[in-house]
């Protein structure tokens, strides 16, 4: 005679629905993500050792707190300085550019002026800081 009082059989809880879930997931964000670095940005060390240009064969381009530009000393605007640096590399295409931020400057203003040099042509651009 069998009473009511037995437990249940204990279930068995299947992991293929969670394997094929974090599968899915995998696949997604391997689709979802990017591996290439396109947004990169080509820099090269002003301190190393080489070659030296004269301070008359170097465009330096500071970038200032209070949001304004100059080219070698002269204050300019954006478009301005584009025209400038477009006409100069147009002459010499190595012509080597500084940009030199002050301290304080955001870092997404340095990356702009970068796209913009980017744009006219410019490909022997180096970063730098303030000298102390």
């Amino acid at each position: 005679m069998k009473l009511g009082n037995e437990p249940p059989a204990p279930r068995l809880i299947s992991l293929t629905p969670l394997i094929d879930v974090v599968f899915i997931l995998l696949v997604f964000f391997m689709l979802a993500s990017s591996f290439l670095n396109w947004r990169a940005v080509d820099l090269r060390l002003t301190a190393g050792a080489g070659e030296t240009a004269t301070e008359s064969e170097v465009l330096l381009v500071r970038l200032l707190v209070d949001g304004s530009v100059s080219l070698n000393g002269a204050g300019l605007t954006e478009d301005e300085l584009e025209e400038r640096i477009l006409a100069a590399v147009e002459e010499n295409a190595d012509l080597p550019l500084i940009v030199r931020p002050e301290a304080g400057v955001e870092l997404q203003r340095a990356v702009s002026l970068l796209d913009i040099l980017r744009r006219t042509g410019a490909t022997n651009v180096s970063l730098s800081r303030e000298p102390q």
